[in-house]
């Protein structure tokens, strides 16, 4: 009996030393790259402070986030420190160490950081070459209207068969874990793809875009230096089926089980209704025991038009022999979409409408109505053009139109994702009457319009179209013969252009324009 008192004391003994050293023991320092593997658990990182955020939702909260990049690498951490925000945050570019536990919520991770001593500053510092994501944040004025060298991570792919990109600069290689995001828009081809995720930095001109009301880069394709590729991400089966075509463009990696069934191939998930469509590589056709296989298949989400869906190209061309053919006398009501939405979503329908405003050749979104004007419109939706439109397609032209149905949830509402069209004839030109001003006129810009009047041509070689007997003009965009032409004819001409408005030098003032070019 003795002996048995004496094991249970001494197993008590060692439990309570056992949980006490759990208590003072210090976490594991670990490296940033491999937070994911220790969920739940509390750890320490050290790496360089690049950006952060007081109470980044508004709601008087007590946190600041920050995003700590590794030392002399390329992946970031992100930190929620709750603490008084009013707290003394160490300068950009400082080395901390960071404690806290590893939390994980719907695939985004962070490390919870609580209380004063969690973030300790280690008295070194770096010097950027570029500016950081949060200082353009905290005073963009101070940057506006400048050319600046900065650094982040792409929040989409670039492509180099697409000549314009218009994505956003993160201080985090994932969207759900960037405290900045920066608007910038890539004009040009660049040589190679630019994966998702990857760490860039670039040039580009910043400014403030009054229509959208927010600050945007611009930036030329030759401008983007690739420092690090973005990682490959894994498609996660448990995601709602829709949210593959957020993913469109990207390279992941889906583990599953290789099927054939009629003639289409498709990886096949755990569960009965995880299935993905399947474009294999030609030495994936020739390997005679593909069929079956379990494993990590890698490749490139696409859009397949005969299978109207999301499927992994592992290298089949899947623009070849992919005709759209003949649209038919049947379409879809735009009606019927936005009436029950979810009932279309991911589906692959013929459309009919009117776009209802100006579309440019550089740009593929707008929307379409099923109405010819405003006034006989009843439904507006999104439709974006999958696919190069060589000229302007205007304000009120007729359109006929293949497209899939996406939802988007980042805006909350229905996209019509056209991948083939065709166009009736553009409307006749808007006539515009002098005298109706601003808000009369405001209402045709973009689009193609018709006025009356001479042209005049002033001291400083600009030209004007007038208004015979009066001091009204408009200026006129063209290559510089109107006014000699106007000279021959000797009276005011009907003048045919897009109508759009110019900056006047640097008075922040604006004025209308006919580009008859």
């Amino acid at each position: 009996m003795t002996k048995l008192w004496v094991m249970f004391f001494t197993s008590l003994l060692l439990v309570s030393a056992m949980n006490f050293y759990a208590v003072i023991r210090e976490p594991d320092m670990i490296e940033i790259d491999e937070i994911r593997n220790f969920p739940r658990e509390t750890v320490k990182i050290e790496g360089v402070l690049t950006s952060y955020v007081r109470d980044p939702y508004g709601e008087g909260a007590d946190r600041i986030d920050l995003q700590v990049q590794e030392i002399g690498g390329h992946s970031v951490a992100k930190i929620r420190w709750n603490i008084d925000w009013n707290n003394e945050v160490p300068p950009i570019g400082t080395v901390v160490t960071v404690e806290g536990e590893v939390s994980e919520w719907n695939g985004r991770i962070w490390l919870q950081s609580n209380g004063y001593g969690a973030v300790i500053a280690q008295g070194e510092s770096i010097e950027f070459t570029e500016t950081k994501l949060v200082e353009v944040g905290q005073n963009p004025d101070s940057f506006a209207n400048s050319s600046l060298m900065i650094d982040g991570w792409l929040s989409e792919s670039l492509a180099p068969d697409v000549t314009y990109h218009s994505l956003y600069l993160m201080d985090n290689q994932v969207y759900g874990g960037a405290d900045h995001l920066l608007y910038i828009q890539v004009e040009g081809r660049v040589i190679e793809w630019v994966e998702s995720g990857s760490h860039v930095r670039m040039k580009g001109w910043l400014q403030f875009d009054e229509r959208s009301y927010r600050w945007r880069l611009l930036v030329q394709a030759s401008e983007v230096e690739v420092l690090n590729q973005g990682e490959v991400a894994y498609v996660n089966w448990e995601a709602e089926a829709y949210a593959l075509t957020y993913d469109v463009g990207k390279l992941v990696i889906v583990s599953g089980t290789v099927g054939l069934d009629n003639g289409e191939w498709f990886v096949k998930g755990p569960a009965p209704t995880d299935r993905l469509c399947l474009l294999p590589s030609d030495s994936d056709l020739s390997d005679q025991g593909f069929e079956g296989r379990v494993g990590d298949w890698g490749g490139r989400l696409v859009w397949a038009l005969d299978e109207a869906a999301v499927c992994l190209d592992r290298g089949f061309n899947t623009t070849s022999g992919r005709e759209t053919g003949d649209f038919g006398d049947e379409f879809t009501e735009l009606k019927d979409v936005a009436t029950d939405p979810f009932s279309y979503i991911g589906g692959d329908y013929t459309f009919q409408g009117w776009i209802t405003d100006p579309i440019s050749p550089d740009y593929d979104k707008g929307y379409v109505g099923d109405g010819e004007d405003y006034y006989t419109r009843d439904t507006k939706l999104r439709i974006e053009f999958v696919g190069e439109h060589s000229e302007f397609i205007e304000a009120n032209q007729q359109i006929r139109f293949n497209a899939t149905v996406l939802w988007s949830v980042a805006d909350g509402r229905v996209v019509l994702e056209a991948r083939s069209w065709i166009l009736g004839d553009a409307p006749p030109a808007s006539l515009l009457n002098w005298g109706d001003g601003y808000n009369s006129w405001r209402w045709d810009l973009g689009k193609i319009v018709q006025i009356t009047g001479e042209v005049v041509a002033d001291e400083d070689g600009g030209q004007w179209i007038s208004r015979s007997g009066s001091d009204e003009r408009i200026c006129l965009l063209g290559d510089g013969t109107e006014y000699l032409d106007q000279l021959s004819i000797g009276e005011p001409v009907e003048w045919v252009g897009r109508l759009s408005m110019e900056e006047i030098g640097t008075d922040s003032s604006a004025m209308f324009c006919i580009d008859v070019r």
